[in-house]
């Protein structure tokens, strides 16, 4: 009983092949394949934008500007540690206290 379901399943996929017909591809396909094959080379702008594309050297290039962003940030840190010098001070009090002094004539209360 089992072989003959087997044979029968076996005869209704080959029936199905009957009024198969061979597959017919649309006519601008042969145009686009034959002028991919006569164009000679690529520009070098489609190879370097190519290669950048890949996922491997996009990921690289992005490493690369995130590192450099934190070497810069931490040279840019460590100069704004330095030791300020008793003469720069002075010249920070001298600016601070002019400042206050233009926000109470601004706030002047009547």
């Amino acid at each position: 009983m089992n072989n003959e379901k087997i044979n029968k399943l076996t005869e209704e996929t080959l029936d199905s092949f009957d009024g198969a017909e061979r597959a017919i591809p649309k006519p601008f396909l042969f145009t686009r394949i034959t002028g991919r094959m006569q164009r000679a080379d690529d520009s070098a702008w489609d190879n370097a934008l190519r290669f950048l594309s890949r996922p491997a050297v996009a990921m690289a290039c992005v490493l690369l500007v995130i590192s450099i962003n934190a070497a810069v940030f931490t040279m840019h840190k460590q100069e704004i540690t330095t030791v300020v010098t008793e003469d720069q001070y002075a010249a920070i009090d001298g600016y601070n206290s002019s400042v206050s002094l233009l926000k109470d004539l601004e706030n002047i209360e009547p």
